[in-house]
């Protein structure tokens, strides 16, 4: 797949993790499965399925303004900058290199919706600017996470929508765990939040004086979680791994798309589509 410019500047054929086409440190193996199935950790093409639910949640939104919280790679907001195309999108992050990468690579696709700042969403310091929030698996890094949280309803203009995406605390530990010690190592250390069940992750957003419109479990045990582990288990970055992955995307494609509709006891994830009132009471 070839990106052409259009006439208005804007490149064609818009697809979740299209910045993987311009990035210069997408190796050649990873780019050219891109072209054939689009984003394959299978993670990551889960988040953007249940944002696009969490989107459809929220109702008929038209946001002007939008804030990607916690933007990481860019790729949700370049998605947001192409779905709300009259929307200007903001992608911020704590991690500079993260943010210059993102810059360098949208700049090559001309969009003028969407640019990227270094900020700390516990020091956000945004008041009445965006409609739109979305926020996918960030907040289980920052310690003061009802801090953040406030900072992104300050942010919100009343009326406005959240979408939020977090993990859960564990209840069973996920499948293949024995194996990805290397990963659960990295989590540990990344993951400084308190934990938080779904409940309690729900009372915290409602604390920080959001509305909660509805909810969702994620990552089920058997489809969404054992994708992930299954990707997981060749975390460490070599070429060997990345075909080991390569292999293992299809199969774990079908396993994503079965998470939403697949019933199950045991799953990892909450999704909370939240709005800041239009008529505020006092926390």
């Amino acid at each position: 797949m070839e990106l052409t410019a259009r006439p208005d500047g804007r490149w064609s054929a818009p697809r979740f993790g299209e910045l993987r086409l311009v990035r210069d440190d997408v190796s050649a193996i990873a780019r050219l499965l891109y072209r054939v199935m689009g984003v394959a950790d299978p993670a990551h093409y889960l988040h953007h399925l249940y944002v696009k639910r969490g989107l459809a949640l929220a109702g008929s939104i038209r946001p002007a303004a939008i804030l990607d919280a916690g933007c990481g790679a860019g790729d949700h907001a370049v998605w947001l900058a192409r779905h709300f195309a009259d929307a200007s999108v903001l992608g911020v992050d704590i991690d500079q290199t993260r943010i210059a990468a993102s810059r360098a690579s949208s700049s090559r696709m001309r969009f003028g919706n969407l640019r990227f700042e270094v900020a700390d969403l516990a020091r956000l310091d945004m008041q009445d600017a965006v409609d739109l929030v979305v926020s996918v698996d960030v907040l289980e890094h920052i310690v003061e996470q009802r801090t953040a949280l406030r900072q992104l309803y300050l942010a919100l203009r009343p009326g406005g929508s959240a979408v939020l995406h977090v993990p859960t605390k564990r209840e069973r530990a996920v499948p293949l765990s024995r194996r990805l010690h290397d990963f659960h190592e990295w989590a540990s250390h990344e993951h400084v939040a308190e934990d938080a069940t779904a409940d309690e992750f729900i009372q915290r957003v409602r604390e920080a004086g959001f509305d909660v419109r509805a909810s969702l479990r994620t990552f089920g045990y058997w489809t969404g979680e054992l994708a992930t582990s299954l990707f997981a288990l060749a975390y460490k970055d070599s070429t060997l791994n990345r075909v080991f992955q390569a292999c293992l995307a299809p199969l774990g494609r079908i396993l994503v798309l079965l998470d939403p509709i697949l019933p199950q006891r045991t799953r990892y994830g909450v999704l909370v589509v939240a709005s800041r009132p239009r008529q505020e009471q006092p926390i």
